[in-house]
């Protein structure tokens, strides 16, 4: 009965522990799987032209949170239809977006979703919910370097400038006279030649910008005192100021009376009459003086025959 009853023992034992492990492996299969087994789930439909690669199980991104799960991938009619399993629902406006986006350069892929700007229109139900294509980083990197490729040829062949500096001598002769001739002007700089030269190396032109300065500075100091006329229109004193301003305030004044007729000036610029009466005076003066130049032969012939008598 002993024997009976340890074998007993080792089998509920043994049987009790597969139990725990068949427990555990479930556990672990949940977990391992991402599945939430007592939340709801929203189940959508996806259709691409091509889906470059995307497995189920690959995870499903919404502004850039992990918010489900493909579940399944079909290829129906020359088109594949992606379904997946979301933690909520989405709402889709006119200008979504749904691309399959690589994870690393490893591998791997994930769906990308961008429900649409705010504001627009709501997508309306039974619509076919359309994917983008996706690019193949792969592809992409081998044209690009193929491209850097042909560049390089290019360059070899003595194509382009690059390819000329480094195949065609003639370059290199001008930039070796160029170099030449940067050092013979530096030559000259640094012996005081040239006018460049002379400034650096003459102190006579320092010295005399710095008189100039020194000339520009009790400029300053003189305005800044009020000396001279622009100094004491600058200066706190407004004594000058309000002469100036009443002078012209004066001259406005005399100005409004002349435009107004007043006085003589005034009458001359308003008055047509007084105008036309200084006209006539002066064609008058100019017809006495025509008639003294004609009659001064005259004149002048009596006087030399009577004074002979």
């Amino acid at each position: 009965m002993n024997k009976f009853g340890r074998e007993v023992s080792i089998e509920i034992l043994v049987g009790l522990f597969m139990f725990i492990v068949l427990i555990a492996l479930g556990i672990f299969t949940i977990v391992l799987s991402r599945e939430k087994m007592w939340s709801d789930s929203y189940q959508y439909e996806f259709v691409f032209t091509e889906v470059g690669g995307l497995r189920e199980g690959d995870a499903v991104y919404l502004r850039g949170m992990n918010v489900g799960r493909v579940k399944q991938t079909t290829l129906e009619d020359s088109r594949v239809h992606v379904y997946v399993t979301l933690d909520l629902p989405i709402n889709l406006r006119h200008g979504y977006k749904v691309d399959v986006v690589d994870a690393s350069m490893l591998g791997g892929k994930y769906l990308k979703v961008y429900e649409g700007p705010e504001g627009a229109p709501a997508l309306g139900e039974n619509v076919t919910i359309l994917g983008s294509k996706p690019v193949d980083m792969i592809q992409e990197l081998a044209q690009a370097v193929a491209g850097f490729q042909d560049m390089i040829d290019a360059v070899a062949e003595g194509e382009g400038t690059l390819g000329k500096l480094l195949k065609d001598e003639t370059m290199y002769n001008n930039m070796l006279e160029i170099s030449d001739d940067l050092k013979l002007v530096s030559d000259k700089v640094a012996k005081g030649e040239g006018t460049v030269g002379k400034l650096l190396m003459d102190d006579a032109v320092y010295n005399d910008a710095a008189s100039v300065m020194a000339n520009l500075r009790g400029v300053s100091d003189r305005l800044a005192s009020g000396e001279g006329t622009l100094g004491k229109l600058l200066y706190e004193d407004a004594t000058l100021y309000d002469n100036m301003d009443a002078t012209m305030v004066a001259v406005r004044d005399i100005a409004e009376t002349i435009n107004e007729g007043e006085g003589t000036i005034g009458k001359l610029v308003r008055d047509a009459k007084l105008y036309d009466e200084a006209a006539l005076l002066v064609e008058d003066v100019r017809a006495a003086v025509d008639d003294l130049r004609e009659a001064s032969p005259i004149t002048s012939f009596g006087s030399v025959m009577f004074g002979a008598f």
